[in-house]
């Protein structure tokens, strides 16, 4: 993606969360051909621990159900977060009256979430307030800013991944039931992606060369990422490797990881 264009792409991937089984996150936490592919840490933050893949302007984090000080999660869990790229844009969106959008704020983004039954909260946007884009960034904020994809990003991880395989998250395939599926198209086309299609039970979604999939299971309780998509910083021969239950597939530019079987 263009990091100065904003005006086809008014949001980018900023971050995305899934929660592995055990054996899989520590399997891709001592895995050597995650410590070549992309510059990766395991980190202990306040509160919970988790094992980070940065990309050039986006970045996984992974958990195992108990990354979590003082509860334990179920595997599978995950969230996606998106940042806009112009200042108010949030406010510029017509969410209001419907009963699934959720929007609040702090002193530090501006959170447009999507939040389904169960209180499952999918997929959410953040948008940078003044206070924390000028502490942040060290630059001046004014109304009509543009911000780039980086703003939302700390450089110190951005400029090493340059020296790794991973560039950036450019997809993410889930699965879910029919309901949340509508939920999902009804959330990412008013915060601007555009329904490419819908085959076979497959809805796409896309922003610029950035795209949500969503296969459609009646089985599947609650969306889980079934799939992430990365573009490569060279060209690569085909390769497969397992990590715990996952599997990267890595061919020319892109990288595969699918963590589910196809629905």
């Amino acid at each position: 993606m263009n990091s100065g264009s904003t005006t086809s792409a008014p949001i980018c991937f900023n971050h995305t969360l899934l929660i592995l089984d055990s054996s899989t996150y520590h399997a891709a936490v001592n895995s050597e051909f995650i410590k070549k592919f992309a510059y990766s840490q395991e980190r202990q933050l306040k509160r919970y621990k988790g094992f980070y893949m940065f990309g050039k302007t986006n970045y996984i984090e992974l958990f195992h159900p108990k990354s979590f000080d003082g509860h334990e999660e179920e595997a599978g869990g995950m969230w996606i977060n998106l940042a806009p790229l112009k200042a108010n844009y949030l406010k510029s969106l017509e969410w209001e009256g419907r009963d699934h959008f959720h929007y609040g704020s702090d002193e530090h983004f501006h959170d447009l979430s999507l939040i389904l039954k169960d209180s499952v909260n999918p997929i959410s946007t953040w948008e940078m307030t003044k206070e924390h884009y000028e502490s942040w960034t060290h630059k001046k904020y004014n109304d009509s800013l543009d911000f780039l994809p980086v703003d939302y990003y700390s450089q110190q991880d951005s400029d090493p991944s340059s020296n790794y395989a991973m560039n950036d998250v450019i997809g993410i395939a889930l699965i879910t039931n029919h309901s949340d599926s509508r939920a999902m198209t009804d959330y990412l086309t008013t915060v601007g992606f555009q329904l490419v299609a819908e085959k076979g039970g497959v809805t796409t979604l896309a922003n610029n060369d950035q795209f949500i999939e969503l296969h459609r299971s009646e089985d599947q309780r609650s969306p889980a990422i079934y799939k992430y998509v990365i573009r490569l910083n060279e060209p690569v021969q085909p390769v497969d490797v397992i990590i715990g239950s996952s599997r990267i597939h890595c061919e020319g530019t892109t990288a595969t990881w699918y963590f589910l079987e196809h629905p």
